[in-house]
């Protein structure tokens, strides 16, 4: 398979399902969001706004009005009193919520804005506010990242389709939740988490010690090292809202040698990979079944989902030929669209 980048998202998603790893990323269709996923986004825009509104004061600390312009709820404006309040949040949640849920193919109750309420409400007061934003000293909001691997084996040569030749060298790409600064020259990165403390590939809890081998975390530490380097130490933690609140990992170099030898081994796996296995040869599995976008929705014009007709068009015709007459429209391999 072609692979020129790798997010957190996509390294997972090889390991949960290698047929809709090909249909997500080498062939550019998109699952839509569920309904917890989209809730989810959500509270993650809360807590955004919340962190730009804090940095916007901590840079113009004199000033007695302000304002942000967030892409998704317009301008939002505030004073270093308003942002404080209970008032403002409850305003924040009301435009995020708005926007997320408006038109949208899923249908929202009551009860979903309540989920979403007790969800910005928990982080806020976890540990008397330790996790708010609007008390810590923001570096950085949402900082989205691509970076080249240099090394060796990260360089790619492709020869596509059309017959053009593609070369490179491997990326990471994503973007950070939030990233403070807790104390000269440590920097803390945190990010959310509105589902469940799972590894949804195999079905295990993430408890403290799966998480120090987190490929997420281990591929934004090693993103950090690069984007602030000015710091000598980083934490790392991953918050799990409503599945066991915050954990908090140190890494080092040898979890940077570490990251990049997973990365390696990743990259090797997907690159040799012609003909990309469904996680259920029959389709039983509940992933499947409840989960995936591409099992219940069918191809265009057909009568087979989408997964069985991609995972037969290349019994037939190979990988070549599947990349060259089932890529959607416009998509571009190289290109990252956020978040992830």
């Amino acid at each position: 398979m072609i692979v020129t980048y790798i997010r957190s998202s996509s390294y997972n998603n090889y390991e949960y399902c290698q047929m809709q790893y090909f249909i997500t990323y080498v062939l550019g269709h998109q699952s839509l969001s569920g309904k917890k996923a989209q809730l989810g986004t959500v509270v993650h825009k809360v807590m955004e706004v919340l962190a730009a509104c804090a940095k916007k004061l901590q840079e113009n600390a004199d000033k007695k009005s302000l304002y942000i312009n967030d892409d998704a709820v317009g301008k939002v404006n505030f004073t270093p009193r308003s942002l404080t309040t209970k008032k403002f949040v409850a305003k924040v949640l009301d435009l995020s919520y708005k926007h997320y849920t408006e038109n949208c193919h899923h249908s929202y109750k009551p009860a979903d804005f309540k989920f979403c309420e007790e969800q910005v409400k928990t982080a806020l007061e976890f540990n008397d506010g330790q996790f708010d934003p609007r008390n810590r000293n923001i570096v950085d909001t949402e900082p989205q990242f691509d970076i080249p691997i240099e090394e060796d084996w990260a360089k790619f040569k492709y020869k596509m389709p059309n017959g053009e030749t593609m070369e490179g060298q491997l990326a990471i790409k994503g973007t950070i939740d939030l990233v403070t600064q807790v104390d000269d020259g440590v920097i803390e990165v945190v990010d959310w988490k509105t589902g469940r403390r799972l590894n949804w590939a195999t079905g295990e809890e993430k408890t403290y010690e799966k998480l120090l081998e987190d490929p997420q975390l281990l591929l934004y530490n090693y993103a950090i090292s690069k984007l602030y380097p000015q710091y000598e130490q980083a934490i790392m933690t991953i918050f799990y809202i409503r599945d066991g609140g915050p954990f908090s990992m140190c890494f080092d170099q040898s979890d940077q040698v570490k990251f990049l030898e997973m990365l390696k081994n990743r990259f090797g796996q997907i690159q040799h990979n012609e003909y990309p296995r469904p996680c259920s040869a029959k389709r039983s599995h509940f992933k499947c079944t409840k989960l995936c976008h591409f099992y219940k929705n069918n191809w265009p014009g057909t009568d087979k989902t989408m997964c069985n007709y991609i995972e037969d068009h290349l019994q037939a015709f190979g990988h070549d030929e599947t990349v060259d007459k089932c890529t959607r429209e416009g998509f571009n391999i190289g290109y990252y669209e956020a978040p992830g």
